[in-house]
């Protein structure tokens, strides 16, 4: 969406540490959950974009045939990070900006 890629927190985190079980172990010495663990470690590599408020959390819309659902994400700076090929934006998707859909 946006020419970028939206990543859905904290559903992809949760994710990345199902599959990477080693990750709790760090988080235990840092007493935080493991998923905001990894969270917080994302977010130190700036690949995200910032809003003009500064938070870098974005609320967007899943706009299906029947309905609307708001997911909260990251957007990204430059998608070639994850996907060198080109980004098709998601039709379904909008940011929502001051309450509204962009």
């Amino acid at each position: 969406m946006d020419d970028t890629i939206f990543i859905v927190t904290p559903g992809i985190f949760m994710r990345y540490v199902m599959e990477f079980l080693q990750v709790q172990q760090v988080a235990k010495t840092e007493k935080t959950p493991a998923w905001r663990y990894m969270q917080k470690a994302f977010e130190k590599l700036r690949y995200h974009k910032r809003k003009d408020d500064s938070y870098s959390i974005w609320t967007c819309a899943v706009e299906g045939p029947k309905n609307t659902k708001k997911v909260l994400g990251y957007l990204f700076n430059d998608p070639t990070i994850l996907i060198p090929d080109i980004v098709y934006n998601n039709p379904y998707l909008k940011i929502f900006l001051n309450n509204q859909t962009s």
